[in-house]
């Protein structure tokens, strides 16, 4: 079954926010019957780490909501 998946990070201390809290979204198309979440989740933080040049401890997943509230601030 296919179908859109959003996944929303809380980035900390990178250059490319002016070293201050930033805010991710990423959509993509999954295979729903194929796609292993927590590998998805870790290949993603990992490739957000490496464009906002920060360690991957400081790329956090968060909710939908946290992002609403706090990324159009």
């Amino acid at each position: 079954m296919k179908c859109s998946l959003s996944t929303y990070y809380r980035i900390i201390d990178s250059e490319l926010y002016n070293f201050e809290d930033g805010y991710m979204q990423l959509n993509a198309d999954i295979d729903a019957k194929t796609i292993d979440l927590e590998k998805y989740i870790s290949e993603q933080k990992k490739s957000i780490a490496d464009m906002c040049n920060v360690p991957e401890e400081k790329v956090i997943p968060i909710s939908r909501l946290e992002y609403e509230t706090y990324a159009d601030e």
